[in-house]
């Protein structure tokens, strides 16, 4: 049962947790009216970083380095993990939960990881573990596909969900700079870590979707049943050739669920220059939601920073406070049914094809002549010539399954055809173009 006098503790003062610690600072009078009769006790910051000590002017805190004594302290009652990666924050939320503490996180990775164990262990000591901040950062997604979007099943969720690559992407098509210099760039303002390969790879996104799949169709997945990619490969080449067909290229995630078969996937994709996930620059995030009964849903904002973050943790808080008793993600809890994953082979899209003349002249005839004799025709096509003074062609083909494509550009790489292969990818469409609904 909570206490009139709420304690709270903060593992991690990086961007996240300084920004959870400035919030309740700042926003201490109306923080207070949403929970009243009770009253938040700022009671402990651990970081072992000690020049990231905080001083509170409106709580009696202390600092130290010791995540256990915040974890063992009496008068807290939920503690804040944000100190990031899957070790040792697993180990921290683990034996809060064990403790019969609420945890509160914005880590994807423990959560898409090790989630499922996480909040049985919290059914069983009757507490909570809370994660919005997990996905969309400010965007109180979780929240509403779990709370709102009740009437009827949820059958599709596009977005993009990671910043770090959208803002890259964004520099590789405005100001035509290389992947590397992007990622330099967004090294220097802050949007990328030293060590950018889990938003790079797409792992970031990766965990995202896992959890904006399990908690919209109210099941548990295997993560290592989803198909991801990252823009690790995607070149100036292929940001200019996109252009000029219409596209932009957007690192997609995307679920949808058909009966009882889901299709999970992350992966860059070309989208419509007119799509509204387009207009989603920088380090924000933007997810579109369906369901038959209320249609195409569209939320937006930003995807990253500790204030950001901060206010969704707050957030979780609240609804602690408020509802000490009710157990957010009982469905994952009670009916731990597993949905089976569609392999990405089965699907069936039109795709962008870069493809390098080795004789240096360029035949969009050749190459369609080629794609018709493997089974593949060709929609449309175009030509740049790149900085390296390389020509390239960029294809789109008709619909087809990516299997079928795979094989096609295998056969045309073994084949002396005078064409090298150089990168593919999906041109993204709505589900209901997909399988045919209105």
């Amino acid at each position: 049962m909570i206490e009139k006098k709420v304690g709270i503790g903060i593992l991690g003062l990086g961007h996240v947790g300084k920004g959870t610690f400035d919030i309740l600072e700042k926003n201490q009078a109306f923080i207070s009216q949403e929970i009243y009769p009770y009253q938040i006790g700022l009671i402990g910051l651990a970081d072992l970083d000690v020049n990231r000590e905080t001083k509170s002017e409106k709580y009696d805190t202390f600092f130290t380095e010791s995540a256990d004594q915040i974890i063992e302290h009496p008068e807290i009652q939920i503690v804040i993990e944000a100190v990031g990666g899957e070790y040792p924050s697993y180990d921290f939320i683990k034996k809060a939960l064990l403790k019969g503490k609420h945890v509160v996180t914005p880590n994807k990775e423990v959560v898409a990881k090790h989630g499922y164990e996480l909040l049985d262990i919290a059914r069983q000591n009757q507490v909570q573990f809370l994660f919005e901040t997990s996905v969309g950062s400010a965007i109180p997604i979780l929240g509403v596909i779990s709370n709102i979007l009740t009437s009827c099943p949820l059958e599709e969720i596009v977005g993009i969900l990671n910043g770090t690559t959208n803002y890259i992407l964004d520099l590789m098509f405005e100001c035509q700079m290389s992947q590397e210099e992007a990622l330099k760039k967004a090294q220097e303002i802050g949007y990328a870590e030293a060590d950018p390969s889990k938003d790079i790879d797409g792992l970031d996104a990766l965990y995202k979707i896992f959890i904006l799949s399990s908690l919209g169709f109210r099941t548990r997945l295997r993560l290592d049943q989803i198909n991801f990619c990252g823009i690790r490969d995607i070149a100036q080449e292929d940001i200019q050739l996109a252009r000029q067909l219409g596209y932009r290229i957007k690192l997609v995630a995307i679920a949808r669920k058909k009966e009882d078969i889901a299709g999970i996937r992350v992966q860059p994709m070309l989208m419509d220059m007119d799509h509204v996930l387009v207009d989603i620059h920088g380090a924000n995030n933007g997810i579109l939601l369906y369901g038959e009964s209320y249609g195409e849903l569209f939320f937006s904002g930003a995807g990253a920073g500790g204030i950001a973050g901060g206010s969704m943790i707050v957030s979780d808080i609240v609804r602690i406070i408020n509802q000490p008793e009710y157990f957010e993600y009982d469905y994952l809890v009670q009916n731990p049914r597993e949905l089976k994953v569609l392999n990405l082979d089965q699907e069936e899209n039109a795709y962008y094809v870069r493809i390098q003349p080795q004789n240096g002249q360029i035949s969009s005839h050749g190459v369609e002549k080629i794609f018709e004799q493997n089974g593949l025709s060709i929609d449309k096509n175009t030509e740049i010539v790149s900085a390296g003074d390389q020509k390239m062609i960029g294809v789109l083909t008709a619909p087809s399954l990516e299997r079928k494509l795979k094989a096609a550009l295998e056969k045309i790489k073994q084949d002396e055809t005078g064409y090298k292969i150089l990168n593919y990818l999906s041109v993204y469409r709505k589900m209901r173009d997909q399988y045919g609904r209105s």
